[in-house]
């Protein structure tokens, strides 16, 4: 008989508790998977943001460099070519250096990614005779 009764117990299957208790660790599980997913949307989403940043940077730097630009300070560039981050501006700061055809150029990226502002600088000189 006390064989009979512990057999009919493992035959009736999980109880109440345990299949709340189950129910929650997996809730857990899928919140904590959630998380880590957007927190790997939003680290992806700023590692383009800085590449693309760079990229702008390069390339204003370059038409500085080859004329094409004026060496003027608050020259604002529109980065058009991005769809992804539209607000992408770089702005040019441009100091007379201690040497006469020598310039200090700063120039700043900016735009907004996942709702933070985010910021690169690039100093370089430029010769202009």
């Amino acid at each position: 008989m006390i064989g009979s009764s512990a057999a009919d117990r493992r035959e009736r299957g999980f109880s109440l508790l345990e299949s709340v208790v189950a129910l929650a660790l997996i809730g857990i599980a899928i919140l904590i998977g959630t998380a880590l997913l957007n927190s790997l949307v939003r680290s992806s989403a700023r590692v383009q943001a800085s590449s693309e940043m760079l990229r702008e940077l390069e390339a204003a730097t370059e038409m500085i460099r080859g004329g094409l630009l004026p060496l003027e300070s608050g020259i604002a560039l529109t980065a058009g070519s991005s769809d992804r981050f539209p607000d992408l501006t770089v702005t040019a700061v441009v100091e007379r250096g201690a040497v006469p055809g020598l310039y200090d150029v700063t120039l700043r990226a900016q735009c907004t990614v996942a709702h933070h502002s985010a910021t690169w600088v690039l100093v370089t000189r430029v010769w202009r005779p």
